[in-house]
């Protein structure tokens, strides 16, 4: 033996070294698949939504069961759709036509939530896009159908709570069809052309003077009416009593001043249908 072979390791046998070449290329692979399809076999669902099963060999979505929070196993080949199932919103402006044909813009926001009960309905007949296929078309297509009715001074009058409240309604059954539960409906602002918009303000103004005038106009009548009264009183005094409602108050007067316990001096007319005048002896 040469003193180099001495040098050298030994060289181990060539089996083995293929054997764990194998071993590590299976482990490999074994890894490698199992990173490609954990997504597809753990499915996380978090608090707030709700998992719908399509089944490639079970005869698509399954419909009798919807899968809850938690980590779900699913073989492979399957797909979850998760679903949130919590209060959502959804905002935007529509522009439509009021009843004179004039161009409005109104910012709207729509507050809705899937049906959990009917999850699998929605899935298999709207899909997870449901928020653009369904529920934003109905409110917008609400939106256009109560402000179609609408003149403009009618939108001012209104206010934002009202037309909320009347496009809420026309959109809530239209939604509940699609398998949705409408929440509210908000507008936020109605946005006229400046120059009608300034009409509207003056038209208001003016209906608020024509009010205020009518206002004053109403207690003047009231007024008026109450004197009616009073003279009618008075008329019918003097009719039966034969006394004149100038002499009555004289004679109120002079009672009043004889009841003082101060000293009086009394003064006479020379007629008798003059009353007497007490007054007061007090310096």
């Amino acid at each position: 033996m040469t003193e180099l072979q001495q040098t050298l390791p030994p060289v181990p046998p060539a089996g083995l070294t293929t054997r764990k070449l194998r071993r590590w290329l299976y482990g490999l692979l074994f890894v490698l698949f199992g990173l490609l399809i954990w997504h597809s076999v753990f499915i996380p669902i978090e608090s707030g939504q709700l998992g719908v099963l399509w089944s490639r060999f079970g005869g698509g979505t399954v419909k009798d069961h919807v899968f809850g929070e938690g980590y779900r196993v699913i073989w492979p080949w399957n797909r979850m759709q998760i679903y949130d199932v919590r209060l959502q919103d959804m905002h935007g402006t529509v522009e439509t036509l009021t009843a004179d044909a004039l161009r409005v813009s109104v910012d709207v926001t729509a507050r809705f939530a899937p049906r959990a009960t009917d999850l699998t309905t929605l899935h298999q007949t709207v899909g997870p896009r449901y928020r653009e296929t369904v529920v934003w078309p109905d409110v917008v297509e609400a939106v256009r159908h109560v402000i179609r009715q609408l003149k403009p001074d009618d939108l001012r009058v209104l206010g934002e709570v009202e037309l909320a409240g009347k496009v809420d309604a026309a959109a809530r059954e239209a939604i509940q069809k699609h398998w949705v539960d409408l929440d509210r409906v908000l507008i936020t602002r109605i946005a006229l052309p400046d120059r009608l918009d300034a009409e509207i303000q003056d038209k208001l103004a003016e209906e608020q003077k024509l009010l205020a005038y009518q206002y004053i106009l109403k207690q003047a009548e009231q007024q008026n009416q109450k004197w009616q009264i009073e003279a009618d009183g008075i008329r019918q005094f003097e009719e039966k009593s034969h006394i004149s409602m100038l002499k009555w108050r004289g004679i109120e007067a002079t009672e009043q001043l004889a009841a003082s316990p101060n000293t009086k001096i009394v003064v006479t007319g020379n007629g008798g249908s003059q009353i007497p005048v007490l007054l007061s002896g007090d310096k």
